[in-house]
């Protein structure tokens, strides 16, 4: 078997973000089902809101994560450190608020809306087993 270059493993390796975004819509769309077939509308709902909180923090991660890689890095990011912390803060803020509220509305629906904000988990998960699998049929 050839060797594979270093900027294949870079290409595949890199897209990891990418890729763990879509798992993140579809291990969401594929909960949705589930929760509307089996546990019906309140459950679903708060999935669903737990879900949309799930994609927003992990995208706000990701953004707090860059910022504070090039501020480290090259020291010429235009993000403030306090900035950088205050939306960290915010990210758990937000997910509080939205279990606060659902819990006030339906108690039901909280148990989804945890399943939701747990599905970045999931996401990483099949992250995981991709670059396994990948890894062990392409040697990267």
């Amino acid at each position: 078997m050839p060797e594979p270059t270093s900027s294949a493993a870079d290409e595949f390796y890199g897209g990891a973000l990418k890729r763990i975004r879509k798992y993140l819509v579809a291990v969401s769309a594929a909960g949705l089902v589930v929760c509307l077939v089996f546990f019906r509308w309140p459950v679903a709902a708060g999935f669903l809101a737990g879900a949309i909180v799930s994609y927003v923090n992990h995208r706000w991660l990701e953004r707090a994560v860059d910022a504070l890689g090039e501020r480290i890095t090259t020291g010429e990011s235009k993000e403030r450190g306090g900035g950088i912390v205050l939306r960290a803060g915010l990210r758990y803020a937000f997910i509080a608020i939205g279990a606060y509220v659902i819990f006030n509305v339906s108690l039901t629906g909280l148990y989804g809306f945890l399943g939701g904000v747990c599905l970045p988990i999931a996401a990483v998960a099949c992250e995981v087993a991709v670059e396994i699998f990948v890894t062990l049929r392409r040697g990267l």
